[in-house]
């Protein structure tokens, strides 16, 4: 069995990296649920959202970020920092049908950048503690074609338990994100997050000389003030209020390198809700 997982993990890896650079999220289907405005995409991710008159965008969000420092010890101080380069760019989602007259189907809908920098400090031998700000900018391409700085501010910490079976990770975090139109109203929205990522070893499997390991996790994400109803159609949406997420992601001793990306693991998830449900691609480990 390790030995077979040995041949499997190079293929494996290239193909859920190039998923995770390309989609950097989940692919959800939403038909009766309300969905975001555009301007979150940045920071909640792949998906479908709302447009400025109504129609509905299918986002690719693609999650660069460049390590600039390593978190260092308790003992040594200071905190590790990342360059955080969210880009994402939406694909209209509608039929023929549903579409205002005259505007063009499978088309780039809207285009966004959201810039920002990432502290991570070892609050102490078992927790750990990520700060996060971030300022940028966007525009729909189609339709209105309205343009919105955007922005987005947060916190996470994990809360080690070595000593238990399967070696649990807490996590736990909240990020606020908001978008100010040229022309309409400024909105933010807030989501809490809270879940568990375990650690599994398995023995005698690795790759390239270096142990792999497994990261199972369940999430759970809540939204505080979902938008307003639909401004295009009359059919009657429910707010999404919750979200759930259980994945399970492999990871490296020293981690992984493509060109000159370097990254810890690579995981798949199963995200879901009363409304939508999806697979989504994600590189090292949920926190």
């Amino acid at each position: 069995m390790a030995a077979m997982l040995d041949r499997l993990t190079p293929r494996l890896v290239r193909l859920t990296a190039v998923l995770a650079l390309s989609v950097a999220a989940e692919a959800a289907a939403q038909s009766d649920v309300n969905p975001f405005d555009w301007g979150y995409a940045p920071a909640f991710g792949s998906g479908v959202y709302r447009l400025g008159d109504g129609t509905e965008t299918r986002v690719y969000r693609g999650a660069f970020a460049v390590r600039l420092r390593e978190t260092p010890t308790p003992e040594e101080g200071g905190p590790g920092v990342r360059l955080l380069l969210p880009v994402t760019v939406g694909i209209q989602n509608l039929d023929d049908d549903d579409l205002p007259p005259e505007r063009p189907k499978d088309r780039a809908e809207h285009a966004a950048f959201l810039p920002g920098i990432e502290l991570e400090f070892p609050a102490g031998e078992r927790w750990t503690l990520r700060g996060r700000m971030q300022l940028g900018w966007g525009t729909e391409l189609q339709g209105l074609e309205r343009t919105a700085w955007l922005g987005a501010a947060g916190v996470r910490s994990r809360l080690r338990f070595a000593d238990a079976p399967g070696r649990p990770a807490w996590i736990a975090g909240m990020l606020w994100d908001g978008f100010d139109p040229e022309e309409g109203e400024r909105r933010s929205l807030l989501r809490f997050t809270q879940g568990f990522e375990f650690e599994i070893d398995v023995p005698r499997w690795k790759f390239r000389g270096r142990p792999m390991r497994l990261l199972p996790h369940v999430l759970g994400d809540w939204y505080y003030r979902p938008p307003p109803a639909l401004a295009f159609g009359d059919e009657d949406f429910e707010q999404l209020a919750r979200e759930s997420q259980i994945g399970l992601a492999a990871v490296r001793d020293g981690g992984f390198k493509i060109w000159f990306f370097r990254f810890d693991g690579v995981g798949i998830a199963y995200r879901f809700s009363e409304h939508s449900s999806g697979l989504r691609f994600y590189l090292n480990s949920v926190f």
